[in-house]
């Protein structure tokens, strides 16, 4: 029988590519917020890489963010910027605990298919998403560790709520960094219950336990309540091994890069290589600001 959802899939895709979504939340932090110079070209080079590869990307942020991204002559790596991360702010939600919650609210207004996609992660290669379907494919999944991934007796909520008893605390979470979207229907009930989640919890200073269940252990669950199959696109030993040249995900080194500057210098250098060798004339455009010019 015809798989009508993949077939649904495949003439978007064969049309305009696949869309990404990129989140850039500052949190407030008026115009102390600055990134590192490792993160801003991991940043342009998964944008470009993007459209190089699969299709239109657009990022998402605040006003605070927009004006950066202007300022520092970025906003050509997008083919869009939305501005909408400001309506966080009437939302309720402690975003010192829910770092991660704006990538949750953006993902609330998309329509599918879409993949959500990490500031920090770069596809290096064209990737075929219309076998995925109406389903849900991840980057990896992760392994439930106890110290990460809590029982639901250790979440604390205001007013009343709890959690709904039908949650499966077995299946295995997902990794968010980068993640395909197939299902309207999975969209919906994924950020309503997670935004709901966040503005319930009462977390305390807890920044660990309480995101990444509303952003990863949440989906899977909310893929297995909904039968949404759940596509691994590759592992979390696959994604760090040196042999594959699909994926760069920098989130376990950033910490590294932050403490040792010579080592984030020689990673802007070699990234500044890379952004001259593949988009020559984007690079000639970012020359002229100077926090790019020096690793040039």
């Amino acid at each position: 029988m015809k798989n009508i959802a993949a077939e649904a899939v495949r003439n978007v895709y064969e049309e305009a590519g696949m869309k990404a979504v990129h989140t850039l939340r500052t949190r407030g932090q008026g115009d102390d917020f600055s990134l590192h110079d490792f993160e801003m070209f991991t940043m342009i080079l998964s944008a470009l890489e993007w459209r190089r590869h699969n299709g239109a990307i657009k990022l998402i942020t605040d006003r605070i963010g927009a004006a950066y991204i202007h300022e520092c002559g970025l906003s050509d790596a997008w083919d869009e910027i939305e501005v909408i991360l400001d309506e966080m702010d009437d939302l309720g939600i402690d975003e010192n605990v829910f770092w991660a919650g704006a990538k949750i609210f953006a993902l609330s207004r998309q329509t599918t298919p879409c993949v959500m996609m990490d500031l920090d992660f770069i596809l290096w290669q064209p990737m075929d998403f219309a076998h995925y379907g109406s389903d849900l494919a991840v980057i990896h999944r992760e392994e439930i560790q106890p110290s990460i991934y809590s029982p639901g007796d250790f979440f604390k909520f205001r007013d009343g709520w709890r959690l709904p008893d039908w949650l499966d605390w077995s299946v295995r979470p997902c990794n968010g960094a980068f993640v395909y979207f197939g299902s309207q229907r999975f969209i919906q009930d994924y950020t309503s219950f997670a935004l709901t989640f966040m503005q319930r919890a009462d977390a305390g200073d807890d920044r660990l336990s309480y995101m990444v269940f509303a952003e990863q252990r949440w989906m899977a669950m909310c893929a297995a309540h909904l039968s949404v199959p759940i596509h691994a696109l590759s592992s979390l030993k696959g994604l760090f091994d040196g042999r594959q040249k699909y994926f760069t995900h920098i989130w376990g080194s950033k910490q590294r890069l932050r403490d040792h500057p010579q080592e984030a210098t020689d990673f802007c250098r070699t990234c500044a290589g890379r952004l001259r060798h593949d988009f020559p004339d984007f690079t000639e455009q970012l020359a002229h600001h100077a926090r790019v010019s020096q690793y040039l």
